[in-house]
């Protein structure tokens, strides 16, 4: 469990209406500046810990791009219609980097340059759609030059820092189309608890959809090893199911197909420079055991309820692990109605199998098993689970 933190500032439209949000690294506790991994920090909180549509709504999502993101070393999960990647000031401009601004245009994102002091010759205006220009950096005069020598580009201007009623005055005569400063709001901070997945688990992944044989089940299993990476997969994926864009999820193995390979490896390299740590207290210990004890009761009894039941079970413990209600986790992750009455109602097949594994828990003489499996099949299905997550997280204690 640890503290994240991700910050957020505002762009207004000439009316003064928010048009979008620039996305800001605000972790105090990073030991390093480092460029990639302050992007992949942002990405990783605002995509999976805190939820995009959470952050910015319908609005647009401005994120720092380091050159390794621009050439494709690393790739961009944010969906490309609501995220504009802004060229940071000190990115050269290499052929690749060129090569790789144009892929992201024709992938359907928008491209900004930030902090930028206009050069006529420069490749990357051409391709953009946004520059931003600091009004406490430049001169009246740059600006008003930056204003005249956008005729013919199909591009917005920024005018960021604005501090002053007289320069977003200034600005607006000039014609500046989007404003962005502490004049109008200063950014804010989103903090959250989150888990954070083991890296070994994270490389194991990648390293099965690097494999054009394996299969989806495999990849699944090694997913439901970690909590953390398991949680992060429904919650990004149900963000579309809760859209409308495709059913609501049954399982984790549901999550992995609906994402794709190509955003599960954006995502798992995300994690990997974020430096993510493993999870290594009780409560990890417990919310494995539970959904691995869900999952072998299923087996027993509603074979075709497997994959479900591994869900079911994880899900119920994440309030635990997050410190929030399991009401508050639920409607997260855009499950399905079974699964949604299975966590919350202990209703229907998947909810008297969750009852049966919640009052082995507890333990107790005069508890009732409701799924109608004998008490030496509970009692084994416990000891299954419980020498598994065991194994699990003393593997992720030892290698994260």
């Amino acid at each position: 469990m640890s503290q994240f933190m991700v910050g957020r500032q505002p762009i207004f439209d000439a009316k003064l209406d928010v048009r979008g949000y620039e996305l800001l690294f605000r972790d105090p506790s990073f030991p390093v500046l480092n460029g990639d991994a302050m992007t992949a920090d942002v990405l990783v909180h605002a995509g999976l810990d805190v939820g995009l549509r959470s952050l910015v709504g319908d609005k647009l999502a401005f994120v720092n791009a380091t050159r390794a993101f621009l050439v494709g070393e690393q790739e961009f999960p944010f969906p490309p219609g609501q995220t504009v990647i802004e060229v940071l000031e000190d990115v050269r401009r290499e052929p690749e980097v060129v090569a790789g601004c144009r892929r992201l245009v024709d992938s359907g994102y928008r491209l900004a340059l930030d902090d930028y002091v206009w050069e006529q010759d420069d490749p990357l205006l051409a391709l953009v759609s946004i520059v931003k220009l600091d009004v406490l950096a430049l001169t009246p005069a740059q600006l008003e030059y930056a204003v005249s020598q956008r005729c013919g580009l199909d591009l917005q201007l920024v005018a960021e820092k604005v501090e002053t009623r007289q320069q977003l005055d200034d600005c607006q005569e000039m014609g500046f189309d989007l404003y962005q400063g502490y004049l109008l709001s200063r950014p804010e901070v989103v903090e959250g608890q989150t888990l954070s997945p083991s890296r070994v688990t994270c490389l194991k992944v990648i390293e099965k959809l690097c494999d054009p044989d394996t299969s989806a089940r495999e990849v699944e299993r090694t997913v439901q090893t970690d909590a953390a990476l398991s949680y992060r997969f429904l919650r990004v994926a149900g963000t579309g199911a809760s859209q409308g864009l495709f059913r609501r999820l049954k399982s984790v193995r549901d999550a992995i197909v609906l994402l794709g390979q190509r955003r599960l490896r954006a995502w798992l390299t995300l994690m990997l420079l974020d430096g993510a740590e493993p999870g290594s207290d009780e409560m990890l210990h417990i919310a494995m055991t539970r959904a691995r004890m869900t999952e072998l009761m299923a087996r027993e009894l509603e074979p075709d309820l497997t994959d479900a039941a591994y869900t079911v079970g994880l899900v119920s413990a994440l309030g635990l692990l997050l410190h929030v209600s399991i009401t508050q986790i639920v409607e997260s992750l855009s499950l399905s109605r079974e699964l949604e009455s299975a966590v919350l109602e202990h209703s229907g097949v998947l909810g008297g199998i969750m009852a049966d594994v919640l009052a082995w828990e507890v333990g107790g003489e005069n508890f009732q098993l409701r799924s109608g499996a004998p008490p030496e099949e509970v009692e084994r299905c416990y000891l299954h689970a419980l020498a598994w997550a065991n194994e699990v997280c003393g593997v992720l204690a030892l290698t994260g």
